[in-house]
Protein backbone atom coordinates (compact mmCIF):
# COMPACT_ATOMS: atom_id res chain seq x y z
CA UNK A 1 0.00 0.00 0.00
CA UNK A 2 1.37 3.42 -0.99
CA UNK A 3 2.21 5.80 1.86
CA UNK A 4 -0.02 8.85 2.01
CA UNK A 5 1.32 10.31 5.27
CA UNK A 6 4.56 9.50 7.06
CA UNK A 7 5.25 11.14 10.42
CA UNK A 8 8.86 10.96 11.57
CA UNK A 9 9.92 11.74 15.14
CA UNK A 10 7.18 14.32 15.71
CA UNK A 11 7.53 16.43 18.84
CA UNK A 12 5.10 19.07 20.11
CA UNK A 13 6.19 21.42 22.92
CA UNK A 14 3.62 23.79 24.43
CA UNK A 15 4.81 27.04 26.02
CA UNK A 16 2.68 27.57 29.13
CA UNK A 17 2.78 29.80 32.21
CA UNK A 18 4.24 26.83 34.13
CA UNK A 19 7.00 26.04 31.66
CA UNK A 20 7.38 23.92 28.53
CA UNK A 21 4.92 21.02 28.36
CA UNK A 22 6.06 18.08 26.22
CA UNK A 23 2.77 16.97 24.68
CA UNK A 24 4.32 14.74 22.01
CA UNK A 25 7.84 13.38 22.59
CA UNK A 26 8.85 11.71 19.31
CA UNK A 27 6.04 9.97 17.44
CA UNK A 28 6.53 8.12 14.17
CA UNK A 29 3.63 6.61 12.25
CA UNK A 30 2.35 5.96 8.73
CA UNK A 31 -1.02 6.11 6.99
CA UNK A 32 -1.47 4.32 3.68
CA UNK A 33 -3.72 5.41 0.85
CA UNK A 34 -7.32 4.37 1.58
CA UNK A 35 -6.32 2.91 4.97
CA UNK A 36 -8.07 3.40 8.32
CA UNK A 37 -5.54 3.91 11.10
CA UNK A 38 -6.30 4.43 14.78
CA UNK A 39 -4.41 6.28 17.51
CA UNK A 40 -5.60 5.01 20.88
CA UNK A 41 -4.74 5.95 24.45
CA UNK A 42 -6.09 7.58 27.58
CA UNK A 43 -6.76 11.32 27.87
CA UNK A 44 -3.57 13.39 27.92
CA UNK A 45 -1.39 10.92 26.03
CA UNK A 46 -0.88 13.25 23.05
CA UNK A 47 -3.07 11.60 20.44
CA UNK A 48 -5.19 14.69 19.64
CA UNK A 49 -2.08 16.90 19.55
CA UNK A 50 -0.60 14.51 17.01
CA UNK A 51 -3.68 14.65 14.78
CA UNK A 52 -3.99 18.43 14.99
CA UNK A 53 -0.30 18.80 14.08
CA UNK A 54 -1.07 17.26 10.69
CA UNK A 55 -3.24 20.31 9.89
CA UNK A 56 -1.16 22.85 11.82
CA UNK A 57 -4.01 23.55 14.23
CA UNK A 58 -1.83 25.02 16.98
CA UNK A 59 -1.16 28.46 18.34
CA UNK A 60 2.01 29.17 16.37
CA UNK A 61 3.27 31.64 18.97
CA UNK A 62 3.05 29.17 21.85
CA UNK A 63 3.80 25.84 20.16
CA UNK A 64 7.04 24.34 18.90
CA UNK A 65 6.69 21.48 16.41
CA UNK A 66 9.67 19.31 15.48
CA UNK A 67 10.22 16.33 13.24
CA UNK A 68 8.76 15.69 9.80
CA UNK A 69 5.27 14.98 8.42
CA UNK A 70 5.68 13.91 4.80
CA UNK A 71 2.39 14.04 2.88
CA UNK A 72 1.81 13.03 -0.75
CA UNK A 73 -0.41 15.55 -2.55
CA UNK A 74 -3.05 14.75 -5.17
CA UNK A 75 -0.52 15.93 -7.75
CA UNK A 76 1.89 13.19 -6.66
CA UNK A 77 4.38 15.64 -5.15
CA UNK A 78 5.36 15.35 -1.49
CA UNK A 79 5.44 18.12 1.10
CA UNK A 80 6.66 18.33 4.70
CA UNK A 81 3.64 19.58 6.65
CA UNK A 82 5.84 20.42 9.64
CA UNK A 83 7.67 23.02 7.57
CA UNK A 84 4.59 24.79 6.18
CA UNK A 85 3.52 28.31 7.12
CA UNK A 86 -0.09 28.98 8.13
CA UNK A 87 -0.64 30.53 4.71
CA UNK A 88 0.61 27.39 2.96
CA UNK A 89 -1.61 25.25 5.20
CA UNK A 90 -4.67 26.99 3.74
CA UNK A 91 -3.97 25.15 0.48
CA UNK A 92 -3.90 21.83 2.32
CA UNK A 93 -6.86 22.17 4.69
CA UNK A 94 -10.06 20.89 3.18
CA UNK A 95 -8.82 20.18 -0.33
CA UNK A 96 -6.21 17.61 0.73
CA UNK A 97 -6.86 16.90 4.41
CA UNK A 98 -10.05 17.50 6.42
CA UNK A 99 -10.93 17.00 10.07
CA UNK A 100 -14.03 16.03 12.03
CA UNK A 101 -13.76 17.43 15.54
CA UNK A 102 -14.91 15.76 18.73
CA UNK A 103 -18.07 17.73 19.56
CA UNK A 104 -20.27 18.24 16.51
CA UNK A 105 -22.61 20.56 18.43
CA UNK A 106 -19.82 23.13 18.87
CA UNK A 107 -18.45 22.69 15.35
CA UNK A 108 -21.53 24.34 13.83
CA UNK A 109 -22.93 27.81 14.40
CA UNK A 110 -26.23 27.56 16.32
CA UNK A 111 -27.76 30.58 14.56
CA UNK A 112 -27.06 29.70 10.91
CA UNK A 113 -28.91 26.99 9.01
CA UNK A 114 -27.14 23.76 8.18
CA UNK A 115 -27.58 24.45 4.48
CA UNK A 116 -25.93 27.87 4.61
CA UNK A 117 -22.96 26.50 6.56
CA UNK A 118 -22.50 23.60 4.17
CA UNK A 119 -22.77 25.89 1.14
CA UNK A 120 -20.07 28.22 2.53
CA UNK A 121 -17.67 25.29 2.95
CA UNK A 122 -18.39 23.97 -0.55
CA UNK A 123 -17.97 27.41 -2.14
CA UNK A 124 -14.61 27.84 -0.41
CA UNK A 125 -13.24 24.84 -2.32
CA UNK A 126 -15.23 24.69 -5.56
CA UNK A 127 -15.70 27.22 -8.36
CA UNK A 128 -19.49 27.03 -8.50
CA UNK A 129 -22.49 29.25 -7.68
CA UNK A 130 -24.58 29.01 -4.50
CA UNK A 131 -27.57 27.20 -6.08
CA UNK A 132 -25.18 24.51 -7.32
CA UNK A 133 -23.54 24.37 -3.88
CA UNK A 134 -26.95 23.75 -2.30
CA UNK A 135 -27.56 20.85 -4.66
CA UNK A 136 -24.14 19.42 -3.76
CA UNK A 137 -24.94 19.84 -0.06
CA UNK A 138 -28.18 17.86 -0.46
CA UNK A 139 -26.32 15.08 -2.28
CA UNK A 140 -23.70 14.96 0.47
CA UNK A 141 -26.34 14.69 3.20
CA UNK A 142 -27.95 11.83 1.31
CA UNK A 143 -24.55 10.12 0.92
CA UNK A 144 -24.03 10.15 4.71
CA UNK A 145 -27.45 8.64 5.39
CA UNK A 146 -29.58 11.67 6.28
CA UNK A 147 -33.20 11.36 5.14
CA UNK A 148 -35.10 14.27 3.55
CA UNK A 149 -31.89 16.26 2.93
CA UNK A 150 -33.63 19.31 1.46
CA UNK A 151 -35.64 19.75 4.65
CA UNK A 152 -32.58 19.20 6.89
CA UNK A 153 -30.69 21.93 5.05
CA UNK A 154 -33.28 24.44 6.29
CA UNK A 155 -32.81 23.40 9.93
CA UNK A 156 -30.73 25.04 12.62
CA UNK A 157 -28.26 22.68 14.36
CA UNK A 158 -30.33 22.78 17.56
CA UNK A 159 -33.25 21.16 15.74
CA UNK A 160 -31.25 18.01 14.92
CA UNK A 161 -30.01 15.05 16.94
CA UNK A 162 -26.37 14.41 17.89
CA UNK A 163 -26.10 11.62 15.35
CA UNK A 164 -27.48 13.83 12.58
CA UNK A 165 -25.06 16.64 13.49
CA UNK A 166 -22.10 14.26 13.37
CA UNK A 167 -23.17 13.05 9.93
CA UNK A 168 -23.45 16.67 8.78
CA UNK A 169 -19.93 17.41 10.04
CA UNK A 170 -18.65 14.37 8.15
CA UNK A 171 -20.48 15.52 5.01
CA UNK A 172 -18.88 18.96 5.29
CA UNK A 173 -15.44 17.42 5.82
CA UNK A 174 -15.66 15.26 2.68
CA UNK A 175 -17.26 17.97 0.52
CA UNK A 176 -13.88 18.94 -0.95
CA UNK A 177 -12.97 15.29 -1.61
CA UNK A 178 -9.94 15.08 0.71
CA UNK A 179 -7.49 12.18 0.50
CA UNK A 180 -7.11 12.06 4.29
CA UNK A 181 -9.81 12.51 6.92
CA UNK A 182 -8.80 13.13 10.54
CA UNK A 183 -11.42 12.14 13.13
CA UNK A 184 -11.02 13.18 16.77
CA UNK A 185 -13.22 10.96 18.98
CA UNK A 186 -16.05 11.00 16.37
CA UNK A 187 -18.43 8.89 18.49
CA UNK A 188 -18.14 10.76 21.80
CA UNK A 189 -21.50 11.54 23.50
CA UNK A 190 -23.42 9.31 21.08
CA UNK A 191 -25.44 6.27 22.13
CA UNK A 192 -24.07 2.85 21.24
CA UNK A 193 -26.39 2.32 18.25
CA UNK A 194 -25.52 5.70 16.74
CA UNK A 195 -21.82 5.09 17.42
CA UNK A 196 -21.95 1.89 15.40
CA UNK A 197 -23.74 3.68 12.56
CA UNK A 198 -21.16 6.50 12.44
CA UNK A 199 -18.26 4.03 12.38
CA UNK A 200 -19.94 2.01 9.63
CA UNK A 201 -20.42 5.24 7.67
CA UNK A 202 -16.74 6.18 7.97
CA UNK A 203 -15.70 2.72 6.81
CA UNK A 204 -18.11 2.92 3.86
CA UNK A 205 -16.89 6.39 2.80
CA UNK A 206 -13.25 5.32 3.09
CA UNK A 207 -13.84 2.37 0.76
CA UNK A 208 -16.01 4.23 -1.76
CA UNK A 209 -13.70 7.26 -2.04
CA UNK A 210 -10.36 5.53 -1.43
CA UNK A 211 -10.00 8.02 1.40
CA UNK A 212 -7.59 7.37 4.25
CA UNK A 213 -8.89 7.92 7.79
CA UNK A 214 -6.80 8.67 10.88
CA UNK A 215 -9.08 8.21 13.88
CA UNK A 216 -8.24 9.33 17.41
CA UNK A 217 -9.97 7.42 20.20
CA UNK A 218 -9.61 6.19 23.77
CA UNK A 219 -11.86 3.22 23.03
CA UNK A 220 -10.45 -0.08 21.79
CA UNK A 221 -13.95 -1.12 20.76
CA UNK A 222 -13.73 1.52 18.03
CA UNK A 223 -10.36 0.12 16.94
CA UNK A 224 -11.74 -3.41 16.69
CA UNK A 225 -14.74 -2.27 14.67
CA UNK A 226 -13.15 -0.01 12.06
CA UNK A 227 -9.33 0.13 11.99
CA UNK A 228 -6.89 -1.68 9.72
CA UNK A 229 -3.90 -0.73 11.89
CA UNK A 230 -3.47 0.97 15.26
CA UNK A 231 -0.89 2.93 17.23
CA UNK A 232 -1.12 2.85 21.03
CA UNK A 233 0.11 6.11 22.57
CA UNK A 234 1.27 6.74 26.11
CA UNK A 235 2.87 9.89 27.54
CA UNK A 236 3.49 11.37 24.09
CA UNK A 237 5.18 8.22 22.76
CA UNK A 238 4.16 5.17 20.72
CA UNK A 239 3.99 2.17 23.05
CA UNK A 240 2.82 -0.37 20.48
CA UNK A 241 1.77 -0.57 16.85
CA UNK A 242 0.45 -3.22 14.51
CA UNK A 243 -2.62 -4.44 12.70
CA UNK A 244 -5.82 -4.13 14.68
CA UNK A 245 -5.97 -7.92 15.07
CA UNK A 246 -2.36 -8.19 16.25
CA UNK A 247 -2.65 -5.47 18.86
CA UNK A 248 -6.09 -6.42 20.21
CA UNK A 249 -5.62 -10.20 20.19
CA UNK A 250 -1.94 -10.44 21.13
CA UNK A 251 -0.81 -7.24 22.90
CA UNK A 252 2.93 -6.98 23.53
CA UNK A 253 2.99 -3.93 25.82
CA UNK A 254 1.54 -4.09 29.32
CA UNK A 255 -0.22 -0.73 28.80
CA UNK A 256 -2.07 -2.11 25.77
CA UNK A 257 -3.03 -5.24 27.71
CA UNK A 258 -4.31 -3.14 30.63
CA UNK A 259 -6.41 -0.96 28.33
CA UNK A 260 -7.95 -4.03 26.72
CA UNK A 261 -8.90 -5.44 30.13
CA UNK A 262 -10.95 -2.32 30.83
CA UNK A 263 -13.32 -2.94 27.90
CA UNK A 264 -16.69 -4.46 28.90
CA UNK A 265 -18.04 -7.38 26.89
CA UNK A 266 -20.77 -9.98 27.15
CA UNK A 267 -18.49 -12.36 29.08
CA UNK A 268 -17.21 -9.80 31.61
CA UNK A 269 -18.12 -10.75 35.17
CA UNK A 270 -17.67 -8.53 38.22
CA UNK A 271 -15.89 -5.18 38.15
CA UNK A 272 -13.73 -4.14 35.23
CA UNK A 273 -10.02 -3.70 35.84
CA UNK A 274 -8.62 -0.17 36.07
CA UNK A 275 -5.11 1.22 35.76
CA UNK A 276 -3.85 2.78 38.97
CA UNK A 277 -1.73 5.93 38.95
CA UNK A 278 -1.50 8.75 36.42
CA UNK A 279 0.41 9.84 33.34
CA UNK A 280 3.97 11.18 33.87
CA UNK A 281 4.52 14.89 34.41
CA UNK A 282 4.38 16.59 31.01
CA UNK A 283 6.95 19.14 32.19
CA UNK A 284 9.60 16.59 33.12
CA UNK A 285 11.93 14.23 31.29
CA UNK A 286 11.22 10.50 31.01
CA UNK A 287 13.89 7.86 31.60
CA UNK A 288 13.15 4.32 30.48
CA UNK A 289 9.60 3.12 29.94
CA UNK A 290 7.12 5.88 30.90
CA UNK A 291 4.58 3.24 31.97
CA UNK A 292 6.96 1.54 34.43
CA UNK A 293 5.59 3.30 37.58
CA UNK A 294 2.09 1.92 36.82
CA UNK A 295 3.10 -1.45 35.37
CA UNK A 296 2.60 -4.64 37.41
CA UNK A 297 5.29 -6.38 35.34
CA UNK A 298 7.96 -3.68 35.60
CA UNK A 299 11.55 -4.77 36.19
CA UNK A 300 14.92 -3.05 36.53
CA UNK A 301 15.38 -3.06 32.75
CA UNK A 302 12.25 -0.94 32.35
CA UNK A 303 13.98 1.98 34.09
CA UNK A 304 16.64 2.12 31.38
CA UNK A 305 16.34 2.85 27.68
CA UNK A 306 13.62 0.64 26.17
CA UNK A 307 14.18 -0.29 22.51
CA UNK A 308 11.34 -0.96 20.10
CA UNK A 309 11.06 -4.70 19.46
CA UNK A 310 9.73 -6.24 16.24
CA UNK A 311 7.44 -9.23 16.85
CA UNK A 312 6.16 -9.55 13.28
CA UNK A 313 6.90 -7.42 10.19
CA UNK A 314 3.89 -5.28 11.17
CA UNK A 315 3.84 -5.57 14.97
CA UNK A 316 6.15 -3.51 17.22
CA UNK A 317 6.25 -2.62 20.91
CA UNK A 318 8.54 -0.63 23.23
CA UNK A 319 8.55 -3.19 26.02
CA UNK A 320 11.41 -5.30 27.42
CA UNK A 321 8.90 -7.99 28.43
CA UNK A 322 7.00 -8.03 25.14
CA UNK A 323 4.27 -10.63 25.44
CA UNK A 324 4.94 -11.31 29.13
CA UNK A 325 2.09 -9.32 30.63
CA UNK A 326 0.85 -11.83 33.13
CA UNK A 327 2.73 -10.52 36.14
Amino acid sequence: MDKLLEIKDLSVRLLTAYGVARGVRGVSLEVGEGEIVGIVGESGCGKTLTAKSVLGLHNAERTEVGGQMIYRLKSGETVDLAALSQRDFQKIRGGEISMVLQDSSTSLSPIITVGRQMEDVILAHRDIKRPEARAVAAELLESVGISEPQMRLKCLPGELSGGQLQRICIAMAISSEPRLLLCDEPTTALDSVTQAQILALLKKLSKERNMAVLIVTHNFSVVKRICDRVYVMYAGLIAESGTADEVTKSPKHRYTADLLKSIPDAETKGRLESVAGALPDVYGDIAGCPYAPRCKSACEGCLKSVPVTEFTPTHFAACVKGGGQNG
